[in-house]
């Protein structure tokens, strides 16, 4: 989950990785209640984006705001998440 960064620059990170999936012409696959800007959103747009190819870790480091060594954290959780509830791209 983003952290230590203002809602201002988190927002600019949403609009960020929305472009990136409207350039590959995903974006109609993202389900409307994600399709606002909040801190939640901005994770699942990432993961999103991860598991569909369009960006990589470091990205998402940086979209994050994440400190060194919690991607592998967040990776396992999504992996979770992905297991129970599966994903937009499936």
């Amino acid at each position: 989950m983003p952290h230590e960064a203002t809602l201002e620059q988190q927002k600019h990170h949403y609009d960020r990785v929305k472009e990136i999936i409207q350039q590959e012409e995903m974006w109609e696959r993202v389900p409307e209640p994600a399709r606002q800007f909040s801190p939640e959103n901005l994770e699942n747009l990432v993961k999103y984006a991860y598991f569909g190819g369009f960006i990589d870790s470091r990205q998402v480091n940086q979209l994050l705001f994440l400190k060194k060594g919690e991607f592998r954290r967040l990776l396992a959780k999504w992996y979770e998440e992905i297991r129970k509830k599966g994903c937009w791209l499936c």
